[in-house]
């Protein structure tokens, strides 16, 4: 099974630039992907300002192997409550769907590519 996901994430159409996610769009954006990466944000929140650059960093540094996306949590309070997003920014990990990790807080790129990383190879 992991070796045929592996192919199909060859043919994945990945994403250079972080997605914009709300309700109807989030299932199959967190389930395609061997590794994604959601933002869960609010525009009034000066740390998720801080984060958004550094994301759109990360996802131009790692078109083809992670995909992110970017989710509102004031226009989307149902996929907040789902997630116990409690606070802003809100990183959660999902590989294939599946719910890996979640982090709070500003970080340093370099703090979010060691993270990546690390997941990244438990997924290989």
């Amino acid at each position: 099974m992991f070796k045929k996901r592996c192919r199909e994430a060859e043919n994945i159409d990945w994403p250079d630039h972080v997605v914009p996610l709300d309700e109807n769009s989030f299932d199959d954006f967190i389930r395609k992907y061997p590794l994604s990466v959601v933002d869960f944000y609010a525009d009034w929140c000066q740390p998720c300002k801080v984060m958004y650059p550094r994301m759109r960093k990360l996802s131009k540094a790692y078109k083809g192997k992670v995909a992110f996306g970017r989710v509102n949590v004031q226009e989307e309070k149902n996929l907040a409550k789902k997630f116990k997003v409690v606070g802003v920014p809100t990183f959660i990990f999902f590989s294939y769907g599946k719910k890996l990790l979640s982090i709070s807080g500003t970080r340093s790129v370099g703090n979010m590519k060691e993270i990546i990383e690390k997941l990244l190879g438990r997924i290989r």
